[in-house]
């Protein structure tokens, strides 16, 4: 995975490679620009994401033989709430080699439907509305918000 990443001034490719923990020479590569080459602020360039662990969920890779009623009941999950929460229907077919996130044990999850409301979430999740809101940046409500809460 890769990300754009504005130049600011001071940076230099070396600074750049520095801040996000690659080489030098792979920056460089990565986009055609020779080491000692000057950078200019606003310019964009391409570096590689770290992978961050997610604090809410972990990635199942899929094998022969799976299916996602299975992979629920072997993490203790809903099968219905695994499928909405990888943008499955129960008709879709999973295949191998196929990333889906499983939430990690201490958390719970709410994807929110249309006719939802704080009280709502809130009860189903058994929180209050102030962990709920710093657990989650933005509360929109609206159909299919990820909401998430770490116990």
């Amino acid at each position: 995975m890769y990300t754009i990443y504005q130049v600011q001034n001071g940076d230099t490719l070396a600074s750049v490679a520095s801040k996000f923990g690659i080489s030098l020479d792979m920056l460089s590569s990565l986009n055609g620009i020779m080491v000692g080459s000057v950078l200019n602020p606003g310019d964009y360039i391409v570096v590689p994401r770290m992978q961050v662990e997610n604090p809410y969920f972990m990635e199942y890779t899929v094998k022969k033989g799976d299916n996602i009623y299975e992979i629920a009941k072997k993490f203790n999950i809903d099968s219905s709430q695994l499928l909405r929460l990888n943008g499955l229907n129960d008709t879709d077919i999973i295949y191998p080699n196929q990333i889906i996130m499983i939430p990690k044990n201490e958390v719970r999850f709410y994807i929110t439907k249309p006719d939802d409301t704080l009280n709502k979430v809130t009860r189903e999740l058994n929180v209050s509305a102030n962990e709920l809101a710093r657990a989650n940046e933005i509360i929109y409500l609206v159909n299919d918000q990820l909401l998430v809460y770490k116990k």
